[in-house]
């Protein structure tokens, strides 16, 4: 018999701390504007972790606190069945019940730690994504005009009110309008503008301020992504963006979420779909915090992919890492990383450090240049889903993480990420020498973006880099991942003959934190032209005094500046 005064305790406990953990959230992500307004961009990235801690702390405290409730009923079926109908009644008409829905099954996860998913008992939608129905007010506002023009730019910009004002707000409208106007013309159809939509909430990451819309006209519309950066003379217009694949970039799974307050998170994330149409929702739902949300709509996608498409597991193409078994499906576009048994040679890390160095990107700003992946535990899967030779390549390296049970595979834990080709292979495949020369240079780009953010990837090697569909070079190995400032560069000795005889030799020491990055020319620099045009643009970089250079403006408390978008398309007329 179930204890219906027990049931609403638990149900009402967990839609309660799950107001509060929102509500501190919520709290969090409002400072933005204040330390956007006052230049306190070291101050915003504290409160940035803090902010991505909070979801495990309170899922730690309500699990505390329903185990005290259940007692000895903790795993019965039949509670928690009443406790999900309870709970749906209580969160149905919150704005926010879906992602109540996934805090709820952050709980049961705990509970249920080595079973797999119940939808008896969690929640679970096999449905497409569908827009969510309004509700409330709307998360945007119309621009009251006529036509597009610098006025109705200046009045896009007057929107939102800063305690810090403009530099020079009608240069910065002009600039506007001349960048999109051409673009606008360009279209050739019908150029009666219906309406100008502008989201009420700032998008705030790192030094800047994001203004998003859309411009309506008749047969079409125009995203547009508007840059504000806050410095010395006051607040300005960096750059405008509205050619969808370099908007998708600012809201890349690369970069850390921005801070932006909404009542109506889904509502949200249903305008920036219809912007972004080539992102999944689940990245978008990363993009402004949401990360176990993101994680649940990325485990539906995953299902439903699986369940409606004839694909299978196999062995991810490219060299096999000594760290991680990589598989992926075909046509699928994500990757599945699974930490192996032991490592061999020369690697000397253990599995818990591994899994620390995850966790470390996970609340890094990953500065446009890390991949960030969902970690799963116990995911179930149909064993015909899987190739013979992955089973191989599971059985013989991963028999501590994955179990085979008849026509099951269980993997206790997984990290999942976006899949992207990697760089060694790229450039053996690609034809198109602009295309290499380009992503040759993004490497070395990839690279100097890291150390800015104190990030070193220890492992330079270029298959643990990966090309995105957007051309950007991303970094995602990350077992030997340092700080900056906690490494050595030094310059490799140069003996003499005499030195030799003397045996001074014998005196040097190299410690495990020790750097020689003349060294690095050795397999960065690829043979024939794209090698010289890597070393003509990036020959610092095998410099230990660009490293210590680097190390010295971190220390000095630096916060270094970070453009999500083509520093080509920042305005050239701001000084």
């Amino acid at each position: 018999m179930v204890n219906q005064d027990i049931v609403k305790q638990v149900a009402q406990n967990i839609a309660e701390q799950y107001d509060i953990l929102l509500f501190t959230f919520n709290d969090i992500t409002l400072s933005a504007k204040s330390y956007f307004e006052n230049r306190q961009y070291s101050e915003l990235f504290s409160r940035q972790q803090e902010r991505y801690r909070l979801y495990g702390k309170y899922v730690k405290q309500v699990f505390a606190k329903t185990q005290e409730l259940l007692g000895e009923h903790i795993e019965d079926l039949m509670y928690w069945k009443a406790i999900k109908k309870e709970f749906s009644c209580i969160v149905n008409d919150k704005p926010h019940r879906s992602n109540s829905e996934t805090f709820y099954n952050s709980i049961t996860r705990k509970v249920f730690v080595e079973k797999s998913f119940n939808p008896d008992i969690e929640y679970f939608d096999y449905a497409d994504y569908k827009p969510m129905p309004h509700e409330g007010e709307a998360v945007y506002d119309i621009i009251d005009c006529t036509h597009f023009s610098v006025v109705a730019i200046k009045q896009i910009l007057q929107y939102f009110r800063f305690s810090v004002p403009f530099e020079d707000i009608n240069r910065d409208a002009q600039n506007i309008f001349d960048e999109m106007a051409p673009t606008i013309i360009h279209q050739k159809s019908n150029l009666f503008l219906d309406r100008i939509e502008v989201l009420k909430p700032v998008f705030y990451r790192n030094r800047g301020a994001f203004v998003i819309g859309r411009i309506f006209y008749k047969n079409w519309s125009m995203p547009f992504v508007i840059p504000l950066l806050n410095e010395e003379k006051g607040i300005f217009v960096d750059s405008v963006i509205y050619l969808p694949a370099e908007i998708s970039i600012i809201f890349s799974f690369t970069r850390a979420s921005f801070f932006v307050h909404t009542k109506y998170p889904a509502q949200l994330i249903d305008y920036l779909k219809a912007m972004l149409s080539h992102k999944t929702v689940g990245e978008l739902y990363d993009s402004i915090g949401y990360y176990r949300h993101g994680k649940t709509i990325l485990y539906r996608d995953l299902m439903n992919y699986i369940h409606n498409h004839d694909d299978q597991f196999i062995v991810a193409p490219g060299i096999k890492g000594m760290v991680m078994a990589v598989f992926t499906l075909k046509y699928y576009n994500f990757v599945f990383k699974i930490i192996r048994d032991k490592f061999e040679a020369p690697k000397n890390c253990t599995r818990d450090f591994v899994i620390k160095k995850y966790e470390e990107v996970e609340i890094n700003d990953r500065v446009g240049r890390m991949a960030y992946a969902h970690l799963f535990e116990n995911l179930e899967f149909p064993r015909n889903l899987f190739s013979h030779e992955l089973i191989q390549e599971l059985q013989k390296s991963c028999s501590q993480t994955v179990e085979f049970n008849g026509s099951k595979v269980l993997i206790k834990h997984v990290y999942i990420e976006r899949k992207m080709t990697p760089l060694n292979i790229y450039l053996q495949e690609i034809t198109n020498p602009i295309n290499k020369g380009r992503v040759i240079l993004d490497y070395g780009f990839c690279i100097k973006e890291l150390a800015a953010a104190n990030i070193f990837p220890g492992d330079l090697l270029l298959k643990n880099f990966g090309v995105t569909r957007h051309g950007r070079v991303i970094f995602y190995d990350y077992d030997e991942i340092a700080k900056v400032t906690d490494c050595r560069f030094r310059r490799i000795p140069q003996f003499t003959d005499e030195n030799d005889t003397l045996g001074t030799h014998e005196i040097l020491s190299v410690e495990p934190n020790d750097i020689f990055p003349e060294e690095f020319k050795a397999f960065m620099a690829p043979d024939g032209p794209i090698g010289e045009i890597f070393l003509a643009e990036h020959h610092e970089i095998f410099d230990p005094k660009f490293w210590r250079d680097i190390q010295k403006r971190i220390n000095s408390g630096d916060y270094i500046k970070f453009y999500a978008y083509d520093k080509y398309n920042r305005f050239k007329n701001l000084d």
